[in-house]
C-alpha cells in the first residue's frame, strides 16, 4: 500500500508538531489535582478559615465604588460559562483561519479545555459552598452554589497558558504572559470584589487549571499529529511524518528467498551442489 507524499515527505526547514510536556505527563498533573481537592475539603471542614475569609470580603464590600463594580460584573458575565466557550471557539478560529494554524489551533483547544475542565471537576468534588455576608451581600446574583475553585480565574489560567504555548515567537509569549498574568490578577480580584469567591477559591484555580494545561499537552501531542495526518492539515515550519505503523510499512522491502537446493537421494552434498551449479548455468 503506497500512501500520499505530502504525508510522509517533511517540508523544508520543518520540525514535527510538539507541545512542551512533563516528564511524568500524568503522575505530576494528578497529584497537584487530588492535592488540591484535598486542601478544599478539609477547607470546607474548617469554619475558622471560612469566617477569615468571610472578613476580608466583607471589608471589600465596605469600599465599593462605581468604577470597580462595573469592572466585577463585566468580568462576572464576560467569563460566564457560555463566553469561555465562545472566547476559545473565536481563537480557534483565528488561529485556523486567519493565520492558518489548524495544529495549533487543535492543541489550544485541547489545552484551553483540558485546563478549563479540571477546575470543574474539583469544583464538583470539593463542594465548598459561596460565601455568605454577615453584613452587607454581594455584588452580583451568581450562578451555582459551588465555589472551591474559581470557574473565571481557572478560565482566564488555562486561556492563558494554551495561548502561551501555542505562541511561535518568543516576544510573544512575552506579552502573553505579561498580560495574562495582568488578566488573572483582574479576574481574581473582580470574584472577590464581587462576593462570589473566597481567596482561596482563586489561588487554587491557579494550580488546577496549570495542571489541566499540562495533561491536555500530553494529549495534544498524540491526537494533533494523528489528525494532521488523516486530515492532510499543513502548517508552515512544521513537518508531519507518518504515524509509526505507516513508517515501518513503508521502510520494509520484500527480499526474494534464496534459492535452495536439496540434494537428490543417494548422492552427496558436494554432488548436489554440483547439479545445481549446472542447472542455474543452463539457465543463464
Amino acid at each position: 500500500m503506497t500512501y500520499p507524499a505530502q504525508h510522509t515527505s517533511p517540508s523544508p526547514g520543518g520540525s514535527p508538531w510538539r507541545l512542551p510536556q512533563l516528564r511524568h505527563r500524568v503522575a505530576v498533573p494528578l497529584v497537584t489535582v487530588l492535592l488540591t481537592a484535598t486542601l478544599g475539603r478539609l477547607v470546607v471542614l474548617s469554619p475558622q478559615i471560612t469566617h477569615g475569609e468571610t472578613a476580608l470580603l466583607e471589608g471589600l464590600s465596605q469600599h465599593r465604588n462605581v468604577l470597580l463594580d462595573a469592572v466585577a460584573t463585566a468580568v462576572q458575565y464576560a467569563l460566564s460559562n457560555g463566553a469561555v466557550v465562545l472566547i476559545i471557539a473565536a481563537v480557534i478560529g483565528w488561529l485556523a483561519v486567519l493565520r492558518r494554524r489548524p495544529l495549533d489551533a487543535t492543541g489550544f483547544g485541547i489545552t484551553a479545555l483540558a485546563g478549563w475542565g479540571a477546575v470543574g471537576l474539583v469544583k464538583v468534588f470539593v463542594e465548598r459552598p459561596r460565601p455568605t455576608f454577615l453584613s452587607g451581600e454581594a455584588l452580583a446574583p451568581v450562578t451555582g452554589s459551588m465555589s472551591f475553585p474559581s470557574s473565571h480565574t481557572g478560565a482566564v489560567v488555562a486561556i492563558v497558558l494554551a495561548l502561551g504555548l501555542v505562541a511561535s515567537r518568543r516576544s510573544s509569549r512575552r506579552r502573553i504572559a505579561l498580560l495574562g498574568t495582568l488578566a488573572v490578577v483582574i479576574v481574581g480580584a473582580a470574584r472577590m470584589y464581587s462576593g462570589a469567591h473566597y481567596p482561596l477559591d482563586v489561588l487554587a484555580a491557579v494550580p488546577v487549571a496549570w495542571a489541566g494545561v499540562m495533561a491536555g499537552c500530553a494529549l495534544a501531542n498524540k491526537v494533533v499529529p494523528a489528525l494532521a495526518f488523516g486530515f492532510s492539515w499543513r502548517q508552515a515550519g512544521v513537518s508531519q511524518p507518518a504515524p509509526a505503523t505507516v513508517r515501518r510499512a513503508g521502510s520494509t522491502t520484500a527480499t526474494a528467498p534464496a534459492p535452495s537446493y536439496r540434494p537428490a537421494r543417494g548422492s552427496t552434498p558436494l554432488d548436489g551442489a554440483a547439479q545445481h551449479d549446472e542447472r542455474t548455468n543452463r539457465a543463464a
